[in-house]
């Protein structure tokens, strides 16, 4: 059984495109030509753009905080539990400790913590990432057709919010937050978005 070359799922001698991927796939040869074909070595998915703080709206004005793993292959939605942002924070502090770091020093370090907890994905892979949390999933980027962003400020405050649109083949997700995710997202994405 012949292999997709882009991401090794076995496929159909007839597929024209991965059916997991959507890689085109060049025509295999008839079958007594064919030599026997072994699935190619898997690239290793490496983390391209990690956006944090995505906003999720809940029911009665509450939200989920959604950190956005962006890799080679896919976007993986990581929900952000309170233990993720304890050791955040705790690792923060213990790390500015350990450089002998003071009070103000342990404070502000404690502080960083509080705005993004990117760093606690630095030395997780992918795939734990998508397992740590109940609530965390995954969308292939090639099933990603088109990202929108749209902001809104409040006249009042003077807050800008950011409005974020993901539309793949099941369905839009949106999310919201409060600082301006093109130059981020654009990386990530790059052609769908808008």
């Amino acid at each position: 059984m012949p292999f997709c070359p882009e991401c090794g799922t076995p496929v159909k001698v007839e597929n024209k495109f991965c059916p997991y991927c959507g890689y085109k796939l060049e025509p295999v040869a008839a079958p007594q030509q064919r030599q026997a074909a072994y699935p190619p070595q898997q690239a290793q998915e490496t983390i391209r753009v990690l956006i944090p703080n995505l906003m999720k709206s809940k029911s009665l004005g509450r939200t989920d905080t959604y950190n956005l793993i962006v890799t080679n292959k896919r976007s993986i939605f990581a929900k952000l539990t309170q233990q993720i942002m304890n050791e955040t924070v705790n690792k923060r502090r213990a790390k500015a400790e350990a450089e002998g770091k003071g009070f103000f020093g342990k404070w502000k370090a404690q502080m960083q913590g509080f705005n993004t907890y990117t760093d606690w994905y630095a030395d997780k892979t992918p795939d734990y990432t998508l397992g740590e949390t109940q609530g965390n999933w995954a969308v292939e980027n090639s099933a990603i057709s088109n990202v929108r962003v749209n902001e809104s400020k409040d006249e009042e405050s003077g807050i800008e919010t950011y409005y974020i649109e993901f539309t793949t083949p099941t369905g839009k997700f949106d999310f919201s937050m409060q600082y301006d995710p093109h130059e981020m997202l654009a990386k990530a994405y790059g052609g769908v978005m808008r």
